[in-house]
């Protein structure tokens, strides 16, 4: 007795073309180990984002009438301080942790005990909305940043005002103290400059002129450099000689927020454009992109980089985001089934020992084939090409449905796979072909493909006048194809024509210039001789003329 074994069915084979990646750096891997954010949706925009510098890290979130003090651990709404009759803007905690400032749309500022939800002291002198407000470091003072154009020094123990500062044309929306001396502040306006102020004298010492309405300011501890973000831009300077040191354009829309990370080493830029770029502090240098779904408004970076928070704007409403980082120690309870059993399966191969009498039997496993290669071992070559169709194949692997096209053209049954579609079944395949009939490593299969198509339904069309437009827009596209060609063409006979008249001194270079240039003539005439018709099919413009 014989036994007639079945050769195993073999699966497409798809050429998966190499797209540039981006280059794997230490930066990029840091940054990875974001948890999935946890989002937060609120009623109203997200203005503010704070973190506590002490422990436990407190999360502020000033949004509407109201500022939602976040458990930084638990991702929930601890407390909740509702003492405003309007708007409530850029709620601030204070250096030990203690105490949380906010300013209000009626240019009031408030000081709150936010762990008894306490309103301490008010601070009333502004004539417009009061948007940024920030406390001086080893002093009872704060100062505040106002819409009236004034940033004003109040004395936190009697409410008093100490100075005025005048000198913007316009809204203030940024502002700070610097963290190296109680005497100097920074505030960044809508009139497009940044002011630096010494309180001694309540006078500008400083102004640069930014290009931009100035949306964010932040400052190194040195003091003798800050940042400001406005525009399209972030832009570096020297606090001492006004000088800009780099600017940085790598956000398309507006950037609204700026922070520091990574211990001050890793300045990070929020944009409308929904994403939050990093850059090295020391090259300005990009080195990491997080993308949002919303348009980014505020962030904060918890110390240790243990969090990142994000607010947005999404629909009118806010967007709240908390990525929390992974930690490194993950113990056995935290890991999944398959890790468990993983883990299992390695400790028992580590223990394994194989003897020289054991005869080991190989475990063949079945590959799982996609269901486009099990139409084509059934032979279902229609079904085969509606597999290989489907849209998230088409748009993010096109290179599979080529795959396909190229095994149908080797088993004869391209013809039969194309054949007896109806319109909505035929305008998946036509678009796909005028999409990728010019891609480099696409042509050669898609124009056989084209030429069985016209065959087919060329006779037809006169009775489906809903296929005339995607023909028309697949013969423009082979016209431009074959327009590009022939200017390859034209530009490799100049070419040849210029190195032929100095092949005196480098016959080398004119030989390899010339195997160049027959090569390249050789690759474009087959183009143009299939794309111009072919011995096996007619052409789509002389269909579509003919129908015409």
């Amino acid at each position: 007795t014989s036994t007639i074994t079945m050769a195993s069915f073999k699966k497409t084979l798809t050429r998966a073309y190499q797209k540039s990646s981006t280059k794997a750096t230490p930066d990029i891997a840091y940054w990875k180990k974001l948890e999935f954010p946890v989002t937060v949706k609120e009623f109203t925009a997200i203005d503010y984002v704070d973190v506590s510098p002490v422990d436990p890290y407190y999360i502020a979130v000033t949004s509407g009438p109201k500022i939602d003090i976040y458990h930084r651990q638990a991702t929930q709404v601890w407390r909740t301080i509702t003492r405003f009759q309007r708007l409530a803007y850029g709620g601030k905690f204070k250096q030990d942790g203690q105490l949380l400032l906010a300013g209000s749309e009626d240019g009031q500022v408030k000081l709150f005990n936010y762990k008894q939800k306490q309103l301490l002291r008010l601070f009333k002198g502004h004539e417009g909305p009061t948007h940024r407000v920030d406390f001086i470091p080893n002093l009872p003072q704060i100062v505040t940043f106002s819409d009236d154009k004034t940033a004003i020094v109040w004395d936190m123990s009697d409410e008093s005002r100490i100075c005025t500062l005048s000198g913007h044309t316009d809204f203030i929306r940024a502002g700070m103290a610097s963290p190296a001396s109680e005497n100097i502040l920074l505030s960044g306006s809508y009139d497009h400059t940044v002011k630096l102020w010494d309180t001694r004298t309540a006078s500008s010492v400083l102004t640069v002129d930014h290009g931009a309405p100035v949306e964010s300011l932040v400052c190194f501890p040195s003091g003798g450099v800050f940042v400001s973000a406005g525009g399209c831009e972030v832009k570096v300077w020297d606090a001492i000689a006004g000088r800009l040191l780099s600017q940085l354009s790598q956000h398309h829309k507006t950037v609204t927020c700026l922070s520091f990370a990574s211990d001050k080493k890793r300045l990070m830029s929020g944009s409308l454009d929904r994403h939050v770029k990093i850059y090295d502090v020391e090259t300005y240098s990009l080195v990491h992109t997080i993308d949002y779904p919303a348009p980014v408004l505020c962030m904060a970076v918890a110390p240790g980089d243990s969090t990142l928070v994000v607010g947005m704007i999404s629909s009118g409403s806010g967007l709240m985001s908390f990525q929390h980082r992974r930690n490194p120690d993950t113990t056995t309870d935290s890991l999944s089934s398959k890790e468990k059993a993983a883990n299992i399966r390695s400790t028992l191969s580590e223990d394994l020992r194989i003897m020289p009498e054991d005869h080991v039997v190989q475990y063949a496993a079945n590959d799982k084939l996609a269901k486009y290669d099990i139409m084509l071992r059934k032979f279902k070559f229609s079904t085969a090409l509606d597999a290989a169709m489907k849209k998230f194949i088409c748009n993010k692997t096109p290179n599979v449905s080529v795959a396909v096209f190229q095994a149908l053209i080797r088993c004869g049954g391209i013809k039969t796979a194309v054949a007896g579609r109806n319109v909505k079944s035929l305008t998946p395949l036509l678009t796909f072909l005028k999409k990728y009939i010019r891609h480099p490593a696409y042509k050669l299969v898609l124009i056989d493909v084209a030429n069985i198509v016209i065959d087919v339904y060329s006779d037809t069309l006169d009775e489906t006048p809903a296929l005339v437009l995607p023909f028309t827009q697949l013969k423009d596209e082979i016209e431009a194809e074959v327009r590009l060609s022939r200017e390859h063409i034209s530009l490799m006979g100049a070419i040849e024509m210029f190195f032929t008249a100095s092949n005196q001194e480098r016959p080398q270079a004119t030989t390899s210039i010339e195997q160049l240039t027959a090569t390249s003539a050789v690759c474009n005439s087959d183009v143009l001789q299939a794309l111009e018709g072919g011995s096996r099919a007619r052409s789509a413009e002389a269909v579509l003329v003919e129908v015409s």
